[in-house]
């Protein structure tokens, strides 16, 4: 008898499973969730929590700090918060005096229409693991527990306007864009990859992956169910 897609997926993962900080699989609810709800195509688009990593998917960071960022990432940026139906925030494995700084220059003013700002103290590390620069996983499940209580409570807004009580986020709304497979694996299916934005990338200047996520994100907006569309139509 042959493994089931969920099955083989969670026996991979323990085979290549390098510390106790991968996660051995997505959850069989994560995936029946995605295979019981196929995506349609909406008439209008729907609310998306995008989710944005820095170092490496927007900038290149150097040791020195000096940062540099990626072609058109202004151009992203403005597309991502001129979109209503975007609710935009951040989320790196980076420690807040360095977080702070790529902040700043990827957003300058317009920083304050991110819904929220997460940091390496984010994950449940310990000061050793904290201190070592380990790659901890970036579970969705942390980002909608707090989001969705912070709408139910009423403090989260948008542009200084309180989210509404009726917008929940989970697997079907949600897009992670990071270039770590890694970091992801929890959810893989929520998960945009773009090539890794690096020293030689930097050198050779011709880089369009922006550009090209923009086009993505113009068919997945309007997606019922966005994990289960980028399962079947990843990007690439």
């Amino acid at each position: 008898m042959g493994l089931s897609f969920s099955s083989f997926w969670s026996v991979w993962s323990i085979l290549v499973s390098p510390s106790k900080f991968v996660a051995s699989s997505p959850t069989a609810e994560y995936f029946n969730i995605i295979t019981s709800n196929p995506s349609f195509n909406l008439v209008q688009p729907s609310p998306k929590l995008i989710i944005l990593d820095l170092n490496g998917t927007l900038v290149f960071r150097r040791k020195t700090r000096k940062v540099t960022k990626r072609p058109f990432l202004d151009e992203f940026i403005n597309y991502l918060f001129n979109d209503d139906n975007f609710f935009v925030m951040i989320w790196t494995t980076a420690r807040p005096e360095n977080t702070e700084i790529m902040v700043d220059l990827i957003f300058g003013d317009q920083k304050e229409k991110l819904i929220a700002i997460w940091n390496r103290k984010k994950f449940d590390l310990t000061n050793r693991e904290y201190e070592r620069n380990t790659k901890p996983i970036k579970n969705l499940d942390m980002i909608w527990n707090d989001l969705n209580s912070q709408i139910a409570s009423g403090k989260l807004f948008k542009n200084n306007l309180k989210i509404s009580f009726d917008l929940v986020f989970d697997l079907k709304n949600t897009i992670l864009i990071d270039d770590s497979k890694y970091k992801t694996k929890l959810q893989p299916f929520n998960a945009i990859h773009p090539c890794e934005f690096n020293r030689e990338r930097v050198r050779n200047g011709e880089d369009s992956e922006l550009k090209r996520i923009i086009e993505y994100l113009e068919v997945v907006k309007y997606q019922s169910n966005v994990a289960a569309y980028m399962k079947d139509n990843p990007f690439s």
